[in-house]
């Protein structure tokens, strides 16, 4: 991409702000009705999280539970979100801590369960599964539901092995289109025939998590002008960037430094230009962007 705008910060704290002020202005607000809050020592709240964010148009902040990054959120939010909005906390106390939950003139929800996937399960509540169509993705690692997080449909994670729970077969039961994330190392067979019962099973998937993630651009994306990059070797500055590309209709693109193959592919087949790069150049450096 040649007309690049990257979004970066000191910290992935940082990065997350600045990638919420990018929303901002795609999304032409002054303030936010609502604001996402997750942690950023995991992943899986997070993504989890999209589905609401996009729904609600609101940017996910990422959180380490300090008193001093608790002040700089609540100062965050007093000045972007307007006042009464949604200030939605995704996660336990163990992930979130209820220091983050207590800021005045807001309607703050806590969206959480006992593991990852029963917080899964209730962010899903509340955003309300529309539609008929869901994705599927590993939730014991990031690349592919965070490449799934721009397309605007809800995200179930799955343990790779287990059966599905009768939770999750209660948000399947309206679905028609099921689409699985990954090979089989991440959504095994097992899960795929189960899943077989509720709809049309779609996998896509890659040789690797940069193919993957073209796959899912290919997939939920038809013409695209833009795209957001993020490195798939780490999951901090990709975390929030799934509502700013979905915003923009563009999909979230992983790459990585020697392995710009599949992202430079697919630029080049639909002559993308511009976008946002996510992070800093130790992160994904400006030629594995650029070329």
């Amino acid at each position: 991409m040649e007309d690049v705008v990257r979004v970066a910060g000191a910290t992935r704290y940082e990065t997350g702000y600045k990638v919420a002020d990018a929303l901002k202005e795609e999304l032409g607000v002054e303030k936010f009705d609502a604001v996402i809050v997750a942690t950023g020592k995991n992943f899986a709240d997070a993504l989890a999280g999209s589905y609401l964010a996009v729904q609600k148009n609101a940017p996910i902040i990422l959180t380490n539970g300090k008193d001093d990054n608790i002040a700089q959120l609540h100062e965050y939010i007093a000045a972007n979100v307007a006042a009464g909005g949604k200030v939605y906390i995704l996660g336990g106390e163990g992930a979130v801590p209820a220091a983050v939950a207590a800021i005045d003139g807001y309607d703050v929800v806590r969206l959480s369960g006992k593991s990852r996937y029963e917080t899964n399960l209730a962010i899903l509540a509340e955003a309300g599964v529309a539609g008929d169509s869901i994705i599927v993705a590993t939730g014991k690692a990031f690349a592919d539901s965070l490449s799934a997080s721009a397309a605007k449909l809800p995200i179930l994670l799955v343990k790779p092995e287990a059966a599905l729970t009768e939770e999750a077969k209660a948000v399947l039961g309206g679905m028609k289109n099921i689409y699985i994330i990954g090979g089989e190392g991440a959504v095994s067979a097992d899960i795929a025939a189960e899943l077989a019962a509720f709809g049309e099973v779609t996998r896509v998937s890659g040789a690797t998590r940069y193919e993957t993630s073209v796959a899912v651009a290919k997939t939920f994306f038809g013409t695209v002008e833009n795209a957001v990059v993020a490195s798939g070797k780490n999951f901090p500055d990709g975390l929030c960037g799934g509502p700013l590309a979905a915003a923009m209709n563009a999909p979230l693109i992983l790459t990585a430094d020697g392995k710009t193959d599949a992202a430079a592919g697919y630029m080049a087949e639909n002559a993308i230009a511009s976008g946002y790069v996510l992070g800093g150049s130790g992160a994904l450096a400006d030629e594995s962007v650029t070329d």
